[in-house]
């Protein structure tokens, strides 16, 4: 499919969009792959839980896949 075609199919599709979110959402994904020259910067607080999430692994702290899979449905069943 060539670019054009896209680009129209884009801008149709956006045009019937009304939903505030879904649009706010679609803008920064465009931000998000267009723009180059901004560096992605990670919030401490966040940076802190990576660190912690690294320690626990290498500590050998894990839950398989499947645990967490139950965890998961647990928690949505509350």
């Amino acid at each position: 499919m060539a670019v054009n075609e896209l680009k129209n199919q884009v801008k149709e599709r956006i045009e019937h969009i009304n939903d505030e979110y879904l649009l706010e959402e679609i803008l920064n994904l465009i931000d998000f792959e267009t723009d180059d020259n901004e560096i992605f910067i990670i919030p401490d607080e966040h940076k802190k839980e990576i660190e912690k999430s690294i320690e626990q692994f290498e500590k050998g702290i894990t839950l398989s896949n499947d645990t967490v899979k139950q965890n998961f449905q647990k928690w949505l069943s509350k």
